[in-house]
């Protein structure tokens, strides 16, 4: 239902709601612009943050949204698909020192969705429909390489909240929680914490697997993505000539809505194309560094 649609229905509610608790917006207001979520620090420019192994609680919180997400997608962990994601993280994991047995890398098949992301606890969850949008193996590690980037900067880390916005995320679930008694007469009670809290993440894109980042935390990403790039055997150059390409026009842009979240394709290439002249000189790790390995349009496919 759009928002529309319903907007009739609730507007008489609304009224009651702030002759009786006038109060109420005021709350609301209040948790809009103090209940920010708090941002991790900037990493350095022109360093890779240090991997670490996630901890028991990073790696149980990635296992929760793993298997949540295969409630809506069937996983694809025997494909050649499967096994070239697994090939092209491995190397750029070695590349500059990072354990790949401290990550899980999950394909989900799904045509539909072209999409790849990383959640805390290492895990990167890739959807098959991003084959369609790839030119090239190296398109495929640069996309990689981003997510790898984002959780290295702890962009991925579980959202946080100040203890001022959690006391006003508390005090707005009781608000609302006698609204919803004295608008029904008692027939509702709606009880328990978190309802706003929730409410907010959501609003706001701050959830593991639709989070939208920061211009800053983008810009941060776009420095350690290429370097693993150009550290590796991959073209770095490869993943701005992908941004290029979708971003030039309509339809190519509509196919990797979710993949560029809210920056829009060509805004994504002007961060890189802004970074990557500014990034240390990296020594080609082999002949085949400068060379962009082409993706047939059915490889990997089952038979």
């Amino acid at each position: 239902m759009s928002r529309s649609a319903g907007a009739g229905r609730r507007l008489r509610p609304l009224k009651i709601m702030h002759r009786q608790w006038g109060f109420f917006p005021v709350v609301l207001a209040c948790v809009v612009l103090s209940a920010c979520a708090m941002q991790p620090m900037r990493v350095q420019q022109g360093a890779i943050p240090e991997a670490f192994p996630p901890s028991a609680k990073e790696t149980a919180f990635g296992q929760r949204v793993f298997k949540a997400l295969q409630k809506d997608y069937p996983l694809d962990a025997d494909s050649p698909r499967a096994e070239q994601i697994q090939v092209i993280f491995e190397q750029l994991a070695e590349s500059v020192d990072m354990d790949p047995g401290d990550w899980q890398v999950v394909l989900f098949d799904d045509p539909s969705v072209a999409d790849v992301r990383a959640v805390d606890g290492n895990f990167i969850f890739v959807w098959s429909g991003v084959f369609d949008v790839i030119e090239s193996e190296d398109e495929l590690a640069g996309l990689l390489a981003c997510e790898m980037a984002h959780e290295l900067a702890s962009h991925t880390d579980p959202v946080q909240f100040s203890a001022g916005s959690e006391l006003l995320f508390g005090i707005t679930d009781v608000a609302t929680s006698l609204g919803v008694l004295l608008l029904t007469q008692g027939a509702v009670n709606i009880s328990g914490t978190g309802m706003t809290r929730w409410a907010y993440v959501e609003a706001a894109d701050l959830d593991p697997v639709d989070r939208v980042y920061a211009t800053e935390q983008v810009e941060d990403m776009a420095s350690i993505a290429l370097m693993i790039l150009s550290a590796s055997v991959c073209s770095p150059e490869a993943l701005l000539a992908f941004w290029k390409r979708t971003g030039s026009d309509a339809q190519s842009r509509q196919r990797v809505a979710r993949l560029s979240r809210e920056l829009p394709p060509q805004e994504r290439l002007a961060i890189f194309e802004t970074i990557l002249p500014k990034l240390p000189v990296a020594q080609d790790p082999s002949p085949a560094a400068s060379t962009v390995r082409t993706v047939d349009a059915d490889e990997g496919k089952d038979s």
